[in-house]
């Protein structure tokens, strides 16, 4: 494979990402990394200098270069940062620590609703009438809204600038680790009503599109469509997948097919292709045909790009595309893996902490698994007929992608659909027809020249593929979930992987070898991390606002305490995580009850219900349940505990004052609403 690799700009490419990491991880004095980086770059033109040809030179050139492109990725990773813009303002937060300040803001980007709020990322104009930069999550009660905001609108709110909560719970989804890759740190929350429009929007092109995409759907209402038909529509052709329910995406997820609802490296690639068909009469228009081609196909792309929303999603596929398309140009295979790299380069030069986004990680390991992988599959068999050849090529791109997206997957997911393949072998041969189709639905609509029985029978395909997609996903015995996948396993993945294509690619003594240690590593860090897990055990305060939960982890089980049944949305929500990260199966929940025994330690419930039997009791550990009335100095002089801990199903007037008791007292106190579940081990 290095053969088709360009393998400076490859060295170029893996030197910005290390540092990149090591600037996300690690901090490191900005001034000092600039003055290595000037004697780094003395140090490559000295070498240069000697050497005469660039790139074929001693192997220590290669190192200067490796070195220098790594403090590149360092510099701009501190570049990007908010903490070295000085009119940010996260340099002002110490003046607005009042209740409410004036923020005028500017929608940048309408994220996807939860129950209760509609949530957008806003571009600040101001605070307090100071000119200040950066971006704030806005959360609108859905109560309080009744159409969604326009990206490029501007408004002025009172609100209180508040951090973003990270994760109360144990391996839960970190919600403000992920917005932090955005630049995104704090969050105000008003009504919808209490919005003032300035009537001020400055021309961006994220606002034309979102302005496209209004009249789009004003013109698509005026047909049958319904509400999944429309959500389905904006998510396949508009990029916009914010409306679609949350049964949908579950079939979506389950079936393996999540990535048709996302405009990303797939829907670009087809669009690609049916370009690269419509305009190839340009071939042989003139001496320069291909190349007009070219230039048009990468033109129509980013127009594409634009209704789409320029979201990164979209930005890395299209970016990634449009080198490809270059490549298809110069017809080498060679170019295409070089496309890849090339725009990986420019994407994370613009944007470093792309890097750390999934979907930028998925995109780019399932377009190079087909490249690479789908050529060694499809050798393997020889179809006579046409139809054959089509589904063939379907399903080995799709083995191919989830062969290389697997490990990735099982790590960020922890879950896998066996029968991916049978809703992407039916809905993928004919998403070139319903992306073509959808498309010249739209351009009617808006012309208004779009026949109803011609709305009607798209309306009919859409509804096809979701009932596809119902009828696998529903076949939960073929899903596997709760599958534990840790960072190490991920690595071991990968090479076992890179070894079977490898030898299927050339079979050699070595290659065989080489999976066989895999195989063998892999099996032994199995074995390694379930020894782990059956080492741990814990007691488990976790953080939840409704009723009080205890889990007690042993080897490969977890038993719960709680006086209401837990609900399914409950126990993914707080507990799947846990479950997943320790291997273990949830046993039958039990009762509450007010006093506990876990290794030598004794536990106190003190609930609203008041009734206990102390006698005789000694106690290590209180926790204080659904907001007790308790004189709090009076049970510490009595009891004697070493620690209280408070949950999410109090009062937090009642928790304020605590707090304030305990200091008093100098007795630690823990509350989950601020440091997250108890853990005691």
């Amino acid at each position: 494979m290095h053969k088709l690799l360009n393998i400076p700009f490859l060295i170029l490419t893996f030197s910005l990402v290390i540092g990149i990491v090591f600037g996300h991880n690690i901090s490191i004095n900005l001034n000092l990394i600039i003055i290595l980086q000037i004697i780094a770059i003395i140090g490559l033109a000295s070498c240069w200098w000697y050497a005469k040809k660039i790139f074929h030179s001693a192997t220590g050139f290669t190192i200067l270069v490796f070195i220098n492109f790594t403090f590149s990725g360092i510099i701009l990773v501190n570049i990007h940062s908010p903490e070295h813009n000085q009119n940010h303002y996260i340099h002002f937060l110490d003046e607005f620590r009042t209740d409410q300040v004036s923020i005028s803001f500017q929608i940048k980007e309408r994220l996807k609703p939860t129950t209760y709020y509609e949530k957008y990322i806003v571009e600040i104009q101001s605070i307090e009438n100071k000119k200040i930069v950066g971006n704030l999550l806005l959360q609108l009660p859905k109560s309080s809204i009744t159409v969604p905001l326009i990206t490029g609108e501007s408004f002025i709110c009172l609100s209180q600038i508040k951090p973003i909560p990270g994760p109360l719970n144990p391996h839960q989804f970190d919600y403000a680790s992920y917005l932090a890759q955005q630049y995104v740190f704090h969050k105000i929350t008003t009504n919808f009503n209490k919005l003032i429009s300035t009537n001020y929007s400055v021309f961006s092109i994220y606002r034309f599109a979102a302005l496209v995409r209004t009249n789009i759907n004003l013109k698509l209402n005026n047909y049958s469509f319904n509400k999944k038909q429309l959500s389905i529509i904006n998510a396949l052709l508009l990029g916009q997948r914010q409306d679609i329910d949350n049964e949908t995406l579950t079939d979506y997820k389950n079936a393996g097919a999540i990535h048709i609802l996302a405009v990303s490296g797939l829907h670009v690639g087809i669009l690609l292709m049916l370009l690269q068909i419509i305009l190839k009469p340009l071939d042989r228009f003139s001496k320069n045909g291909k190349i007009i081609k070219t230039f048009l196909v990468i033109i129509l792309l980013w127009c594409f790009a634009v209704i789409a929303g320029l979201s990164p999603s979209v930005l890395r596929a299209v970016t990634m595309f449009s080198f490809i398309a270059i490549g298809l140009h110069i017809r080498s295979k060679t170019s295409i893996y070089n496309a890849l790299i090339v725009s990986i380069f420019i994407l994370l030069c613009i944007r470093p902490l792309l890097l750390f986004s999934v979907g930028f990680q998925l995109s780019y390991i399932a377009v190079f698994s087909i490249v690479w992988i789908q050529p060694s599959f499809v050798k393997l068999y020889k179809p006579r007929f046409y139809a054959d050849k089509i589904l063939w090529e379907t399903f080995t791109v799709t083995i191919a992608a989830q062969l290389g997206l697997f490990p990735l997957t099982l790590f960020y997911f922890h879950q896998f659909p066996l029968l991916f393949f049978v809703a992407n072998l039916i809905i993928i041969p004919f998403l070139g027809f319903i992306l073509g189709f959808g498309i010249l639905v739209i351009i009617l609509s808006l012309i208004q020249i779009l026949p109803n029985w011609l709305a009607t029978t798209f309306g009919k395909c859409i509804d096809a593929i979701n009932l596809t997609v119902h009828l696998v996903g529903k076949q939960e015995d073929f899903l596997l979930t709760e599958i534990p996948f840790s960072w190490r396993m991920l690595i071991l993945g990968y090479f076992f992987i890179i070894s079977l294509i490898l030898f299927l690619k050339k079979r050699s003594y070595t290659r065989t070898l080489l999976i066989a240690i895999s195989i063998n590593c892999f099996l032994l860090l199995m074995n390694y991390e379930k020894y782990m897990c059956n080492k741990k055990e814990e007691l488990v305060i976790f953080h939840n606002q409704r009723e009080t939960i205890i889990g007690t982890l042993q080897p490969e089980k977890l038993r719960i305490y709680s006086n209401d049944s837990i609900t399914e949305k409950n126990k993914e929500f707080i507990l799947q995580g846990y479950i997943t990260e320790n291997n273990a199966q949830l046993k039958p929940q039990k009762k509450l009850k007010n006093v506990y025994r876990y290794k030598s330690k004794t536990i106190l419930i003190i609930d609203s219900a008041g009734i206990y039997n102390l006698e005789g009791l000694q106690v290590d550990m209180i926790v204080l349940s659904n907001s007790p009335k308790i004189h709090l100095n009076r049970m510490i002089t009595i009891l004697k505990p070493k620690q209280i801990i408070a949950d999410g199903s109090n009062y937090k007037s009642y928790l304020d004052q605590w707090e304030i008791t305990c200091k008093k007292q100098n007795l630690p106190f823990h509350r989950t609403d601020k440091k997250g579940a108890y853990i005691y081990k």
